[in-house]
């Protein structure tokens, strides 16, 4: 009969596992133009994705070095370097990030050639640093601690888009919601413990707050925003709940 139990046991602790993890239903936009541009999207099928920023200057993974959790392919950047060292090192990389040979319209013209329908380029990575001009943060190629900032092409995500959109290539951005520079995410008084949060939401709401209300971002229709954030919210809440 105990052989018998602990199965069942450990079946269910995965079957409770799995439902605790288990994402909400998706809810298509109600929006017309928008489902109308989702719906291009669809049979584009052949296209580029762009992951480019400072720690390109390293030729590490975009963003995951900084992430403390344990697995090897996130860490090994960082070899047995101090995580605090590193990560003010990284996020120091803004000061000698200077791509002058920047050609997006090389890009865009090798794109066409090669059949390509769309492209999705990072406009701001998990680390936050942001590859576009924005008033809200100083963590941006358009820093005046970015050797890059006085280049006419430092708007660097307006630049890719602009050269793309030029060969009739659809054009899509990727733009991370969880930003680990911001400190109502990662929130320096607590050292990070994953991807996540590194407090507790129901103690410092307003840290939480926080994190969803920043305005380095691109202008998104005003449901669109409402209905991204209360998904990422209820899926970061549901995560700290099961901590």
């Amino acid at each position: 009969m105990k052989r018998l139990i602990l199965p069942l046991i450990a079946t269910a602790a995965c079957l409770s596992a799995a439902a605790q993890s288990a994402s909400a239903p998706y809810v298509p936009p109600v929006e017309e133009d928008v489902r109308a541009n989702l719906a291009e999207w669809q049979d584009l099928k052949f296209g580029m994705f762009i992951h480019w920023g400072a720690y390109s200057q390293w030729g590490v993974i975009e963003s995951w070095s900084l992430c403390p959790d344990d697995i090897e392919w996130q860490y090994k950047a960082r070899g047995d370097m101090d995580y605090f060292e590193y990560r003010n090192k990284y996020e120091g990389l803004k000061k000698t990030f200077n791509p002058v040979s920047f050609d997006p319209a090389k890009w865009a013209a090798a794109a066409s050639y090669a059949g390509m329908k769309y492209v999705v380029f990072t406009s701001k990575h998990h680390d936050g640093f942001c590859m576009f001009d924005t008033h809200q943060t100083d963590y941006k190629i358009t820093s005046e601690e970015c050797p890059f900032h006085t280049d006419p092409r430092a708007n660097v995500t307006k630049e890719v888009m602009a050269a793309y959109r030029a060969q009739g290539i659809k054009t899509g951005l990727y733009f991370s919601f969880p930003d680990w520079h911001n400190n109502d995410f990662w929130w320096r008084r607590f050292p990070p413990k994953s991807n996540k949060i590194n407090y507790d939401a129901h103690k410092h709401p307003e840290k939480w707050a926080g994190s969803l209300t920043r305005k380095d971002r691109f202008t998104i229709h005003p449901k669109e925003i409402t209905s991204m954030l209360s998904t990422f919210q209820r899926r970061i809440m549901k995560s700290c709940r099961s901590r």
